[in-house]
């Protein structure tokens, strides 16, 4: 496997396990109990182009707004990878991390029209994580080619959570709850894994090491 392929094949798995649209899935059928799978579908549809183009605003901008405001790679990596162990840790243990949605939220989404935008989009899709997660790729690569591979990554990676919210429902009842529980804690350790790999290279990075 070359460079770009792996930037392609890790930015996919590692965003991949940060939206969780499993873990997220449960969430929108419960903040969408009256709505159609005509109006889910559509919903989902939005959701998810949303989260894309804010993960793509911070693939293609992020290294010039951590310029300007002097962040080194080192210090989104410690930090970025602290935040990623804490949602990694309450994924683990089965429960909705408090940077995405809170019962607060869920409840005022479910008097909502349309909740599309919020809380689907940001934040539950699109929280801390997942941009943290954009920032740190945007750093790997300086190139247009390896921008275009993370930006068709991140594409595949909205589009199966589309089609997993689309068809969230069939897709529950096949699963059950258990199996999605257990898809989830498994996906938490790998994520606790990935984040502490960041804050390794992150300190090493700092340290001339």
């Amino acid at each position: 496997m070359n460079l770009f392929q792996d930037l392609f094949v890790n930015f996919f798995f590692q965003l991949f396990i940060i939206v969780d649209p499993l873990l997220a899935l449960p969430v929108f059928l419960a903040i969408t109990p009256n709505r159609t799978p005509q109006e889910r579908k559509a919903m989902a549809l939005r959701g998810s182009v949303i989260a894309y183009l804010v993960i793509a605003f911070f693939l293609v901008c992020g290294g010039f707004l951590l310029g300007y405001l002097g962040i080194g790679t080192s210090a989104v990596r410690i930090c970025g990878g602290a935040l990623l162990f804490l949602i990694g840790l309450e994924m683990l243990y089965g429960r909705q991390s408090r940077t995405e949605t809170s019962i607060r939220e869920e409840r005022l989404a479910e008097e909502k029209e349309d909740v599309s935008v919020t809380p689907l989009a940001i934040p539950l899709l699109t929280g801390p994580g997942a941009i943290a997660t954009a920032l740190l790729f945007a750093g790997r690569t300086d190139t247009l080619t390896g921008l275009m591979l993370l930006l068709a990554s991140s594409f595949l990676v909205f589009a199966v959570t589309f089609a997993i919210l689309w068809k969230g429902k069939r897709l529950a009842e096949l699963i059950g709850q258990l199996g999605m529980t257990v898809v989830t804690r498994v996906m938490g350790l790998l994520m606790a894994f990935i984040a502490v790999q960041y804050v390794i290279d992150g300190i090493k990075g700092a340290f001339g090491i």
